[in-house]
């Protein structure tokens, strides 16, 4: 549907960004990326926003230290299944 958002997604999208480069074994290409993006959005709430009020508000309440954990925990799961088990050669 156009027009929504989950804003959930920029916050997994940072944190993978953040710790993936300090992973130099774990693959990052764009299959494992989505992946692990894919990984943690499911284990983690959907927020969806529709406008850029909403999404501005919404990464405000996610830069609460509860939620920026509670992704982080989602990613790291994420980077750990996704990198013992690629989807690739």
């Amino acid at each position: 549907m156009d027009g929504l958002k989950n804003a959930m997604e920029d916050a997994v999208e940072y944190q993978l960004n953040n710790l993936l480069p300090t992973m130099p074994q774990v693959c990052s290409c764009e299959k494992c990326r989505l992946d692990m993006a894919s990984y943690a959005l499911n284990r983690l709430p959907p927020q969806y926003v529709r406008t850029n009020t909403g999404a501005l508000y919404k990464k405000l309440t996610n830069s609460s230290v509860q939620v920026e954990v509670e992704v982080m925990a989602a990613v790291i799961s994420a980077i750990k299944i996704i990198s013992a088990h690629p989807k690739h050669d």
